[in-house]
């Protein structure tokens, strides 16, 4: 007879380090749209503050409070407000997709003061 407490040991030894694995890039994932969705509203609030205030220095200092190692472009023409906010994350899944970079842009329609992404 086989001593099967024996196969189950080889087979946890075995699967363990791929489970853990999977979990870490998981946990990196959530944090990666973490990131994401925290850049995107404090891109989507620096534009709505524009559009009610054109302050642009206050407008970049709200956006540096908030983010960390940013790099911010304020686009503004007589019609609309463009804000584009780049950030360098490094991350298991940014290093195997080769991009480092997130960025995020939102426009502002100064007449009507809408607001819409990209």
């Amino acid at each position: 007879m086989l001593n099967s407490k024996g196969q189950v040991l080889v087979i946890f030894v075995i699967l363990l380090p791929i489970f853990l694995m999977i979990l870490a890039f998981v946990i990196d994932l959530g944090l990666l749209s973490i990131e994401k969705r925290n850049i995107s509203n404090n891109t989507y609030d620096a534009v709505e503050y524009y559009l009610d205030n054109s302050n642009k220095e206050k407008t970049i200092n709200l956006l540096k409070d908030n983010l960390d190692d940013i790099d911010i472009e304020i686009n503004d023409t007589d019609e609309y407000v463009e804000i584009s906010v780049l950030k360098k994350y490094k991350s298991l899944y940014t290093i195997i997709s080769n991009n480092q970079d997130i960025k995020v842009t939102y426009k502002g329609i100064k007449e009507t003061k809408k607001i819409i992404k990209g």
